[in-house]
């Protein structure tokens, strides 16, 4: 019998539904050590432009953190298409990296695919200061609208499933106090 394939989802993955065109099942609360989330990936088209890119979420390698987050499992029949959707989805900045990751409620690990933004692809944004991102996100505009709604809209969708990041909250609060928001982060 074919073993499943594991992706696990610390942004949008966790809150869109995406996984359902793949029979995916979800295990909320899973938890991949050794990163943190961050707006460290340039938007030049959705939440930002070539001019000024909007940061949107990504990882960053941090020895002592834990991302909570939701772990998928697909039918092993399912992994083609899932990887091809995940890649498209995500972006040639993206690599799918695998990673430990621990499910609930036993913190079993398995071995899941996790959406890495890399630190060599010109849209990473990760070594410049929390203030110029915040700035850049404050400031910028895409297709989709604001990137200071991108971040409140993450910052909601994880309250809504109970997680706290002190890394987005951070940020978050920044964004704000640079955009001059009447929004009162949570």
């Amino acid at each position: 019998m074919d073993q499943p394939m594991w992706v696990f989802g610390y942004g949008s993955l966790m809150w869109d539904g995406w996984e359902q065109r793949f029979a995916g099942k979800r295990f909320e609360g899973s938890a991949l050590a050794g990163f943190h989330r961050s707006f460290n990936k340039a938007s030049t088209v959705n939440w930002g432009t070539s001019v000024l890119p909007g940061p949107t979420l990504g990882l960053e390698e941090d020895s002592d953190a834990v991302v909570i987050g939701v772990a998928f499992e697909f039918p092993a029949t399912m992994a083609a298409a899932v990887i091809e959707a995940l890649t498209s989805r995500e972006g040639r900045s993206f690599a799918l990296e695998a990673h430990d990751v621990s499910l609930p409620p036993d913190h079993h690990s398995v071995s899941a695919l996790v959406p890495v933004n890399s630190r060599r692809a010109k849209s990473y944004i990760g070594k410049l200061p929390l203030e110029a991102r915040a700035r850049m996100a404050a400031e910028a505009r895409g297709k989709s609208g604001r990137c200071v709604n991108y971040a409140l809209n993450v910052q909601s969708h994880l309250h809504s499933q109970g997680i706290v990041d002190e890394h987005v909250n951070a940020f978050v609060t920044k964004v704000i106090q640079l955009s001059g928001s009447e929004q009162a982060s949570q």
